[in-house]
């Protein structure tokens, strides 16, 4: 059981679940696990692999080009990369400036891109040298935001406590405008639609006396105009929610404030509600797409603060 792990599908299919933490008590969550496994969707189970070399919790992890996997943050500055052949984690380089890592985003050239809450530059990990090197500053200073990739590893920066919304060219090096929110959000989710739009869903407004206010709104995001523009509403308001594509392009939401996952569909531009997803509220878990097309939703905890030891997989 843990929650604010990682989950990662590996090059053969399987899924790894790593670190995370394994004990609530109230709002306070229990101690950072150094413990990973593996789920293989041929049988339906979980099975133990290496530990990690430092505990993590609320880290990232991505799998690189040549199928192992980089795992960096999560109350660390230090990375790690786990080898799916041998099933161990080996240490590799450090952060030099990004101390709590908000987003890992996979480049083009193998690369991987780092940005930090509360840093408004970010970070590169070279999977060649096993170092970090930071680049210049990438736009306001902004916490809880995303990172998406857009072609030519043009970086897109939404919210994070901010209105506006940035694009980082990492070829020159160069931070442009990319237009404002519709209305200010952070812990939000941003998922890359099949026509290259960006379905930007829930998170929370402006904190006003408390540690969030979710909304249940959501908007699109036009990199050709640069613009938002406001689309249907969530049947509820969320923050904390996992949001996952599907092959037939809509966008499966998962947990942060409802026992009831929904599905958008850009067609539309509509939320609905799909039956028989989760038995129980769940937040910091982790929704991973499978290669048949299945969603495997793992981890957590509840309204009540207790883990989830069940996992759960919704077809389609």
């Amino acid at each position: 059981m843990r929650l604010y792990h990682s989950a990662t599908l590996l090059s053969d299919g399987k899924v790894l679940v790593a670190g995370g933490a394994q004990a609530v008590s109230g709002l306070t969550e229990g101690r950072r696990l150094t413990s990973a496994e593996v789920y293989d969707p041929a049988t339906g189970r979980f099975r133990a692999t290496g530990d990690m070399v430092h505990p993590r919790k609320e880290h990232k992890a991505v799998l690189l080009q040549d199928g192992r996997v980089l795992v960096v943050g999560g109350g660390e500055q230090t990375a790690e990369l786990y080898d799916p052949t041998s099933g161990g984690f080996t240490p590799t380089g450090g952060l030099t400036v990004v101390q709590t890592v908000r987003t890992a985003t996979l480049l083009s050239d193998g690369r991987v891109f780092l940005s930090g809450d509360a840093i408004p530059v970010g970070e590169i990990y070279d999977p060649a040298t096993g170092g970090f090197t930071r680049t210049v500053r990438v736009g306001a200073t902004r916490i809880g935001h995303t990172t998406t990739s857009l072609a030519e590893d043009i970086l897109l920066f939404i919210g994070g406590g901010v209105r506006t919304a940035g694009l980082f060219d990492l070829a020159t090096e160069t931070f442009a405008p990319a237009g404002d929110l519709t209305e200010i959000r952070f812990g939000h989710t941003a998922t890359q639609l099949q026509d290259g739009k960006i379905l930007i869903a829930g998170g929370s407004r402006p904190i006003t006396g408390g540690p969030f206010t979710p909304t249940p709104g959501a908007e699109i995001y036009d990199p050709a105009r640069r613009t938002f523009t406001a689309t249907g509403f969530m049947g509820v308001a969320r923050f904390g929610h996992v949001a996952i594509p599907l092959p037939d392009g809509k966008v499966l939401i998962v947990g942060g404030a409802d026992a009831q996952a929904e599905v958008y569909d850009p067609q539309t531009g509509v939320f609905y509600f799909v039956e028989g997803v989760l038995e129980r509220v769940r937040s910091g878990h982790t929704a991973t797409l499978l290669s048949d097309g299945r969603v495997l939703i793992a981890g957590g905890a509840d309204q009540d603060f207790e883990l989830l030891e069940q996992a759960i997989l919704y077809r389609p």
